[in-house]
């Protein structure tokens, strides 16, 4: 039987601004694969998770949230 392939973990990071979020993607050894900005909306949502999602298992996403543009 042939083994499976091994699936990267990832984890994603946001910056939450008013009219677009920043967001990057590492691995498990801390190398940044990706970033990319989003519009604060839900089909930007979304888009960013799809993003995200496509670098790997994501297992976690952490959102800076020192002001309230991210509370939503």
């Amino acid at each position: 039987m042939a083994k499976k392939p091994d699936t990267a973990h990832v984890v994603g990071g946001v910056d939450t601004h008013k009219d677009l979020h920043v967001a990057a993607v590492v691995d498990q050894y801390d190398r940044v694969l990706g970033t990319e900005s989003f519009a604060t909306t839900r089909h930007g949502h979304r888009m960013m998770l799809e993003w995200m999602r496509s670098f790997g298992d994501l297992q976690r996403v952490g959102i800076e949230c020192s002001g309230s543009y991210g509370a939503g």
